[in-house]
């Protein structure tokens, strides 16, 4: 009876939405509800990526959003990364379609839950089809479309300022269940890694999967592994606390250190970027050390227009942390250190202990 009830309400759903965008085909118009929200607070919509299509929306364009009293304007798009830092997405995704901010919480943001009224309607059909097109990321599975184990796996020594050789290394995840994860394993392992903070994972999430790497399995049966799992964005409500409790483990262990998500890619790259900023790093640097990311999974090419545009994400984070405020070399490693002990709320002895494990 259950199943036949939800059935119903999703035949009933489509119907609506279909109805909906059936009067103005120029102009099409779906009438959905949040269904669910994932733990980084993007908001996925009760309505399929066929139904979409249908009804005339495609990738790249701009549409009008209203979710419960909130409304915007955004484009339609398939990666996060298809719009700025702090910008709202509609994300068409095969069958799945969905709401969120690039490194941003959308619900939070918007006070959306499940169930609140969504409208989405067309305002320009194709209208951001030459930033999106600009943007397009793509990254292959298979070994043999790149050049070296390193680069499948975004595995590498973060470099600036006075950071210390091979005292920092990041990567994707080296315990996921996929073709990159034994190649990750094997490099932390041959780098000497000796503490390891897990941002994507519970621990729990985990112990399914650590028994195919023994070296990862070892360092987490003695404590090595802190286990975070936060959100990807910094502006998300819990994102300082998740920080605090992983560099307040890092301040009482000796490296090397290694710093993990799933991709290695966002949230990696910010805190990355806060540890470098630490030890003088410039943003320059920085930029360089988090845009490695993209040439090693997408193959974006620094003399572009789409890495200058993704590059952009740094200096942003570092302005917002600074209250709205630009950032420059100057103050870049101030302001790192008052957004970790007035935000994050380490003390100033668990700074300097992070600083002197990774400096020079």
């Amino acid at each position: 009876m259950k199943k036949s009830l939800k059935s119903c309400i999703a035949f009933l759903a489509l119907l609506t939405a279909l109805l909906s965008g059936a009067s103005a085909k120029s102009n099409p118009t779906v009438k959905t509800e949040v269904a669910s929200i994932d733990k980084h607070g993007n908001v996925n919509l009760a309505v399929s990526g066929t139904l979409f299509s249908a009804q005339g929306f495609g990738l790249g364009d701009l549409v009008s959003v209203k979710v419960g009293s909130v409304k915007f304007d955004a484009p339609t798009g398939k990666n996060y990364t298809d719009v700025d830092h702090g910008a709202y997405i509609l994300r068409i995704n095969g069958e799945e379609v969905s709401l969120a901010i690039n490194l941003g919480n959308f619900a939070d943001k918007t006070g959306a839950t499940v169930g609140t009224p969504v409208t989405v309607t067309m305002k320009e059909r194709l209208g951001y089809l030459r930033t999106y097109q600009a943007r397009l990321l793509s990254k292959s599975s298979n070994r043999s479309d790149f050049d070296s184990d390193e680069t499948f796996a975004n595995f590498r020594a973060v470099k600036g300022g006075a950071l210390a050789e091979n005292r920092l290394f990041r990567s994707c995840n080296p315990v996921e269940s996929d073709e990159r994860a034994p190649f990750a394993a094997a490099l932390a392992e041959k780098a000497g890694v000796a503490v390891v903070l897990n941002l994507s994972d519970t621990e729990e999430e985990a112990s399914g999967r650590i028994a195919d790497f023994p070296y990862y399995q070892k360092l987490s049966n003695t404590g090595s592994v802190k286990y975070v799992a936060m959100g990807a964005s910094f502006t998300d409500k819990n994102f300082a606390s998740h920080l605090h409790d992983g560099l307040s483990y890092l301040a009482k262990r000796q490296g090397p250190y290694y710093i993990h998500g799933k991709e290695g890619r966002t949230r990696t790259g910010m805190l990355c970027s806060l540890l470098a900023a630490l030890c003088g790093a410039s943003m320059e640097e920085l930029k360089e050390d988090y845009m490695q990311s993209y040439v090693n999974y997408y193959h974006v090419r620094p003399d572009t227009v789409q890495y200058a545009s993704l590059a952009q994400a740094v200096p942003d984070f570092f302005k917002a942390l600074n209250g709205g405020r630009d950032v420059s070399d100057k103050n870049l490693q101030a302001v790192a250190e008052k957004y970790l002990l007035k935000t994050v709320k380490l003390s100033a002895e668990e700074i300097e202990a992070i600083r002197k494990g990774l400096c020079k």
